[in-house]
C-alpha cells in the first residue's frame, strides 16, 4: 500500500476550505473545480500498486476522484485498507479537475465504473476483471466562478455490487475509474465476469476502448476477507 501524505489531506481540504458539507444521496454528483497540481502524485500512486498496468494503460490524470461510503465514513484513499462490511451500500462522489485552466470540461460527460482486478485472488485472477458498477451521465461545464457545485442524475448500467472478496484470497483492489466521452450510445457489458470479454484479466480497459472513452481519473482501496 502506497499513500502519501498530500493524497490523503486532499480530500478534506477540498471540503473544509469551502464549508460545504459531503453529498448524502448515492446517485448525487457534485462536481468541483479547483487548481491543484497533484496528478504526478496520483500516476506514480496507481503505478506503484500495479492499477496502470494491470487495470489501465499509462494516463496524466485529469481529475481527482474523492470517494466515500457515507454510512460507514470510509474515504476511498489511493490504497487505502477498507472493511469489507464498510462497503456494502453505493458510495457518494464528487471529482474535479487538477488543470490550472481547465478547458477541457466543456460539453463533457463522464462514466465512473469500479472494478476487481484481483477476483478471484491476486495471484489467480481467473475471474478478472468483474465488475462492481457502471454510473454514466454525469456531466459538467465549464466553472463560472472557479469553484461550482452541480447536481445531476446519473443512470447506472450496472448497479452497484459490492465488493464480497472470497475467504484466503489475499487483499483485492477495487478501482474507481472515471472515464470521459459520450454517454448516449453506451451498453451495459454482456456480464460482470472479465466484463463480459471471456478472458482473465480483461475488463474497463476494453470496454473504455470499445466506447470510445478516455480515462481521466482513478481511485482504489484495498479489501479482503476476514478469513485468511
Amino acid at each position: 500500500m502506497h499513500l502519501t501524505a498530500s493524497v490523503v489531506a486532499l480530500s478534506g481540504l477540498l471540503w473544509a476550505s469551502r464549508g460545504t458539507p459531503r453529498p448524502t444521496h448515492p446517485t448525487e454528483q457534485i462536481v468541483f473545480h479547483q487548481d491543484y497540481s497533484l496528478a504526478s502524485t496520483i500516476r506514480d500512486t496507481l503505478i506503484a500498486n500495479d492499477v496502470i498496468g494491470d487495470v489501465l494503460d499509462d494516463f496524466e490524470p485529469s481529475y481527482y476522484l474523492d470517494i466515500t461510503y457515507p454510512k460507514s465514513h470510509e474515504t476511498v484513499l489511493l490504497g487505502n485498507d477498507i472493511p469489507v462490511e464498510a462497503v456494502s451500500e453505493r458510495p457518494v462522489f464528487t471529482f474535479h479537475s487538477l488543470e490550472v485552466a481547465s478547458t477541457n470540461a466543456k460539453n463533457s460527460t463522464f462514466t465512473l465504473v469500479l472494478t476487481d482486478p484481483d477476483a478471484k485472488s491476486r495471484d489467480n485472477p481467473i475471474w478478472s476483471e468483474m465488475c462492481h458498477w457502471i454510473l454514466t451521465n454525469l456531466t459538467t461545464p465549464i466553472p463560472e466562478p472557479p469553484i461550482q457545485l452541480l447536481k445531476a442524475k446519473p443512470g447506472e448500467l450496472e448497479e452497484y455490487l459490492p465488493p464480497g472478496p472470497p475467504p484466503k484470497t489475499g487483499p483485492h483492489r477495487y478501482v474507481f475509474v472515471l472515464l470521459e466521452g459520450d454517454t448516449s450510445n453506451l451498453k451495459a457489458p454482456s456480464g460482470r465476469k472479465h466484463w463480459g470479454y471471456g478472458k482473465p484479466r480483461h475488463g474497463v480497459r476494453d470496454w473504455a476502448k470499445e466506447n470510445d472513452l478516455t480515462v481521466v481519473g482513478a481511485n482504489f482501496f484495498f479489501a479482503q476477507n476476514k478469513k485468511q
